[in-house]
């Protein structure tokens, strides 16, 4: 559609904070994608600060930022290890799952659960998308995220599917997604 001067004046007011703020969203994201490609439990790290991604030479030449948005694999594992990886982060809360990377708060997605739930595992290895952990970064501290994975990447395997379960029923519970039934 077309703006109205009053919604267009807003616009543009926000404009130079907006922009600041993917600034340090882009730097954190190169941040998190440099600790992750150090770490002994993560095979690969797809960022286009980092030198040995497929396109970083382009991006730098052609962009004035790298993007906020980074994907990585753990070392050794398959599908549902990096799925159950996925979920045991979530619990740390900062991060959060999401079907898309909209938004200002840092989105998580295990790509085989969520963009290709329908493909089966021998495809997405053959195109070559299997065990990716997804990573949309937001407006938190890149601290915050770093602790967060280097946490979630050295006790995701300490962690059982049943703590994982009470976790969720108890964090439903807390944000009233599944209030308790009352009697009547």
């Amino acid at each position: 559609g077309i703006l109205d001067w009053r919604r267009a004046e807003a616009l543009l007011e926000k404009l130079p904070s907006a922009e600041a703020a993917y600034e340090d969203r882009c730097s954190n994201a190169a941040r998190v994608a440099t600790m992750l490609a150090a770490h002994p439990r993560v095979s690969q790290v797809f960022h286009p600060s980092l030198q040995d991604h497929v396109d970083s030479e382009t991006i730098a030449s052609h962009y004035k930022l790298p993007g906020s948005l980074l994907s990585f694999r753990l070392e050794g594992a398959d599908e549902d290890a990096t799925k159950h990886f996925c979920d045991v982060l979530a619990t740390c809360v900062i991060l959060r799952y999401a079907l898309s990377f909209d938004g200002l708060t840092t989105k998580l997605n295990h790509h085989g659960t969520v963009s290709e739930y329908f493909t089966p595992p021998e495809e997405l290895g053959r195109l070559g998308i299997d065990r990716l952990v997804r990573i949309g970064i937001g407006l938190e501290k890149a601290d915050d995220l770093i602790a967060c994975l280097n946490w979630a990447l050295w006790n995701h395997e300490q962690v059982s599917d049943d703590e994982l379960d009470n976790w969720r029923e108890s964090r439903s519970r807390d944000l009233g997604i599944y209030p308790e039934a009352k009697d009547d």
